[in-house]
């Protein structure tokens, strides 16, 4: 056995998610925090392998690690603990960003397998949604995304907030890439899991000061505070490819789902709405231009 009963039962106490794989990086242990945190019970993991990507990790770029470069494969061949930030897939198909530890078990100088303990990156804006009588008025109940109303009450609070702070106001609007089309073939249930599980990688993606709005049916705008412009391309063209990685599973299906984004900045005198709305125009030159991408107005 790769490790005892005793120890097993310890690391199923812990505050941190645990699993434990051994050599062929198959899972043979999953703890009850694992559990919160995925949403997969040890039942639904154990035994399978890290090549099955049930997780399906990938980086900040939204470049799949499970059959490429995982940092706990490199912690296993080269013996050495190692720490890294990776986006996981929780059951119900949003990205979760969490930030992993890998521990090689080594017996007689020979690396048996490894436990890996992982916890969420929490910086998001979501707040206190449940119990909230406030929230619960300004989000949208499905996505947990900030309402019009909400987006009506936050945005001017916190955009006053943020440029005497000195930060630039970037708008981002995303659209679902065939949205009719996942609601027709499998039906509305499942077009609300994919209306949650991208309001939720967005959320859980950004940063607590920025402001995320189920605009209206399978739209979303995101106004983030940014130091420098210049950021706006990367993060706009990263949450599209993290998309990209993100999933549904239905029935012995998996659904694919891509986004197309366009964005822009507030000018000076400039309406919010106005700049929303020239965002909205970019985010059609992306799907024009074969969806799946982000097209901003800066260089």
């Amino acid at each position: 056995m790769l490790l005892d009963d005793n120890f097993m039962n310890l690391l199923d106490d812990f505050f941190e998610g645990i699993y434990v794989i051994d050599k062929q990086r198959k899972i043979i242990f999953w703890n009850k925090e694992a559990e919160k945190i995925t949403g997969y019970k040890a039942n639904e993991v154990v035994g399978k392998s890290c090549s099955d990507n049930l997780l399906k990790h990938v980086d900040k770029n939204g470049n799949e690690l499970c059959e490429g470069n995982c940092p706990m494969v490199f912690a296993m061949d080269k013996k050495i603990k190692l720490e890294d930030e990776v986006f996981l897939h929780h059951k119900n198909g949003f990205r979760l960003l969490v930030r992993v530890k890998g521990i090689p078990i080594i017996k007689d100088a020979e690396v048996k397998g490894l436990i890996e303990l992982f916890v969420p990156k929490i910086f998001t804006n979501e707040g206190n949604h449940v119990d909230d009588l406030i929230n619960l008025a300004y989000r949208d109940s499905l996505t947990k995304a900030y309402n019009r109303k909400g987006f009506d009450f936050i945005y001017p609070l916190r955009q006053r907030e943020m440029a005497l702070l000195g930060f630039h106001t970037a708008i981002l609007f995303f659209d679902i890439d065939d949205f009719k089309k996942i609601n027709d073939t499998y039906g509305h249930d499942v077009g609300d899991r994919v209306l949650f599980a991208v309001s939720q990688t967005f959320i859980r993606s950004l940063r607590r000061d920025d402001i995320v709005v189920r605009w209206g049916g399978e739209e979303f705008v995101l106004i983030l505070f940014l130091r420098k412009l210049g950021f706006l391309n990367e993060i706009g063209s990263k949450l599209v490819r993290l998309i990209e990685s993100t999933f549904i599973h239905y029935s012995d299906k998996i659904i694919k789902i891509t986004i197309s984004g366009g964005g822009t900045h507030l000018r000076k005198e400039e309406d919010i709405l106005q700049a929303i709305n020239r965002a909205d125009s970019l985010m059609y030159e992306a799907k024009k231009k074969g969806k799946n991408q982000f097209i901003s107005d800066l260089n």
